[in-house]
């Protein structure tokens, strides 16, 4: 982000040096009386659900905002965006409307964020009562060395209050205006949003989501005054700088976009994350037209973003540190030699010597020496210590920037696309292995979920860069084996052995590392409403190279029905998926699987003694588009006992939304047919 100056030629002067134009834009934010701030009714505190969706816990009745620019003599332009917010609440559940976050950037050049005029009505006594927003409900958080989050709390808020306040954003970075949603998972009943940008600056527009939004552009010519200072060259050595004002004429641009009646953005199954697919527009500075000044481009691709990153003091500038760490690692790998070895051990390492945080950015935050020595860091601090390491042990080694689920998917080359980096080792067959050292659980091509985000980007310090796919290829396995009885008074009784490798096994580390043993038996028994679960193991939890193997004996009288002295049993017993979790109509976004997995359940399940199959699920194979997904069922009796095989299989992690209909139809049978009974009649 640069400052950038207008320079004027005065044919009647001489300049011994560039002079800056200063421009002083002023506007006027005109609302319609509709969108204006403190007026509220009786009639909207009485209005008891969203008159569209019923469904709603709360509802932005406006949001109105305006991005537009001002020019300082020492900084340059900058720009101020004003928003003005009126929200009504109607559940509790909406409460969480009544508090807003904003983050803004603080290193170097700092961007500011103010609230005002922040109130929160209620109807007391058919009354309209006012609770103005004190000083102690704002709040500003220093989130690391680049970013802090400033956040209100509305005071007084109840079912039924409409609360509204305003803020502005004031940027000394003019390349990216803050992003415009005109979608959320609530409704909002009018979206508007207005930018004033001066003939000088091209902007590029990134539109994403799928609201209907009316856009009205104008341009007018605009007088402004600007002042600036010169020294007459032809009184050198005797002459002072002196002012001059006068007047300048340009054009504003003006675009306007507004949205009405914006559906509530609902969450669904298997969606990397729902803002992703929000309606809303971006813009990225295209290029500079200054008077008498040649075209400038300022649009970028991600080599010139990621070389930016990597030529920083506390991205690249960081990795050739090696001194602080040289005598340990030597030790460590004194006796190693293999490739795949040194990355293990230096990997597990830099896991059991620092801790993440909870901060994330690619750019360290305390330095690696300072991080090694203190034994804690952020995400950079951490992978960057790592990538150091490895290539101090000669192995081919960069940083890998990406961008989290919770981020976003990039819409296009900027700083603000990427917010945390891990590490990754190209071997010579041209596989890249990825390592994430943040998290205690991980182990190599085992990276946290909320950094499985399509691509990643690996920078190499010889100043390449290419994209990496994150998404692994290996299929993470839960394989469920049961033998169980089952009795003539309907009451089962067996044992259960659970395998899970990879994502598998890292999503049960992560939940159950933790949890006490006696809580999460009880946990079982309750969710599967078994009588007793007794003989409870798990094995290979802190070995991380082998999978989690879980092991238990249960008993149950609720996995049958018994009517006319037959017996009914689902042979899945209580695996079955009851609900196919795909329950919109359509979709309009992929479906994302996280990691490719397979599904193996073999059971067998010996029956009473006097009792035969009078009837059993038949034999099913479905698969959707080349084997994206696919499942397999069969139940067969054989000397009085039942074998159950079903294996559901999802081959590819992500599937676009075309394919949603085919998918939806492949659960719902999957829910069918493992829900279908088997019938046991007396001999």
């Amino acid at each position: 982000m640069t400052t950038q100056n207008l320079q004027l030629k005065n044919n009647k002067m001489k300049f011994m040096k560039t002079k800056l134009l200063i421009f002083l834009l002023f506007t006027t934010f005109i609302y319609s009386q509709e969108y204006e701030l403190g007026k509220v009714t009786i009639a909207q505190l009485e209005e008891k659900y969203h008159p569209k969706d019923t469904s709603a816990v709360a509802a932005i009745l406006f949001e109105k905002g305006k991005t537009s620019f001002n020019y300082e003599e020492m900084n340059g332009f900058s720009t101020t965006t004003e928003v003005l917010v009126k929200i009504k609440i109607y559940k509790k559940e909406g409460f969480e409307w009544a508090n807003r976050k904003i983050r803004h950037y603080i290193d170097g050049k700092k961007e500011t964020v103010s609230f005002s005029k922040g109130v929160t009505y209620n109807l007391v006594n058919g009354e309209i009562e006012k609770t103005k927003l004190k000083s102690s409900g704002e709040f500003t958080e220093k989130i690391n060395n680049f970013w802090s989050e400033t956040k209100i709390v509305m005071p007084n808020v109840k079912e039924g209050s409409i609360i509204e306040y305003a803020y502005i954003i004031k940027s000394p970075f003019i390349s990216n205006f803050p992003e415009w949603s005109f979608q959320k998972n609530i409704p909002v009943n009018h979206s508007e949003y207005t930018t004033l940008i001066p003939e000088y600056f091209v902007y590029n527009t990134f539109t994403k989501g799928f609201s209907n939004i009316k856009v009205t552009r104008n341009s007018d010519n605009r007088k402004m005054p600007y002042s600036y200072s010169y020294v007459d060259a032809s009184r050198a050595g005797t002459a002072k700088s002196e002012r001059v004002t006068t007047e300048l004429q340009f054009v504003e641009n003006s675009t306007n976009y507004i949205a009405e009646d914006v559906p509530a953005l609902k969450e669904e199954s298997f969606v990397n994350n729902i803002d992703n697919y929000s309606s809303s527009i971006l813009h990225e500075l295209s290029m500079t037209k200054y008077p008498n000044s040649p075209t400038k481009s300022y649009s970028s691709d991600w080599e010139s973003v990621v070389k930016t990153i990597y030529d920083n003091e506390d991205f690249g500038g960081q990795l050739n540190k090696a001194n602080f760490y040289e005598e340990d690692l030597n030790a460590l790998l004194k006796d190693i030699t293999t490739t795949e070895d040194k990355i293990i051990t230096i990997f597990s390492y830099i896991k059991n010597r620092l801790n993440w945080n909870g901060y994330v950015g690619y750019y360290s935050d305390k330095g690696l020496k300072k991080a090694y020595q203190e034994k804690t860091g952020n995400t950079a601090d951490i992978n960057l210590l790592l990538v150091s390491m490895l290539n101090y042990a000669k192995l081919n080694a960069s940083p890998i920037l990406l961008s989290t689920r919770s981020n976003g998917i990039p819409i296009f080359p900027s700083r603000n696309g990427f917010n945390y980096v891990i590490a990754g080792v190209e071997l010579s067959n041209g596989s890249v292995v990825l390592l994430d050292a943040t998290n205690k659980n991980a182990v190599p091509n085992i990276i946290p979920e909320n950094a499985l985000n399509w691509f990643g980007r690996i920078v190499r310090k010889n100043g390449t860069s290419e994209m990496v796919d994150l998404y692994p290829k290996k299929v993470s396995l839960e394989t469920i084996s049961i033998l169980a009885e089952l009795k003539s008074d309907g009451s089962i009784s067996g044992k259960q052995r659970k395998q899970l490798t990879d994502y598998n096994a890292f999503r049960f580390r992560r939940r159950h590392a933790n949890r006490n043993h006696d809580d999460y038996v009880q946990e079982l028994e309750k969710e599967h409403n078994f009588s007793a679960v007794e003989n409870y193991e798990v094995t290979n939890t802190n070995d991380l190279s082998k999978p989690i193997v879980e092991t238990y004996s249960f008993s149950s009288n609720s996995m049958t029905d018994i009517i006319d002295s037959k017996i009914y049993i689902t042979p899945m017993l209580f695996h079955q998926m009851d609900v196919n979790p795909f329950k919109a109509e359509e979709r309009a976004y992929p479906i994302d699987f996280n990691f490719p997995s397979k599904d193996t359940y073999n059971f067998s399940i010996k029956i009473p003694e006097g009792y035969v199959v009078e009837s059993k699920p038949e034999t099913l194979n479905l698969n959707m588009n080349q084997n994206m997904v696919s499942f397999r069922y069969s139940v067969s009796e054989n000397l009085g006992t039942i074998q159950l095989s079903c294996v559901i299989e999802v081959n590819s992690p992500i599937i676009e939304s075309d394919y949603y209909p085919h998918l939806k139809e492949l659960f719902n049978q999957i829910v069918l047919k493992q829900n279908e009974k088997i019938v046991l009649v007396k001999k």
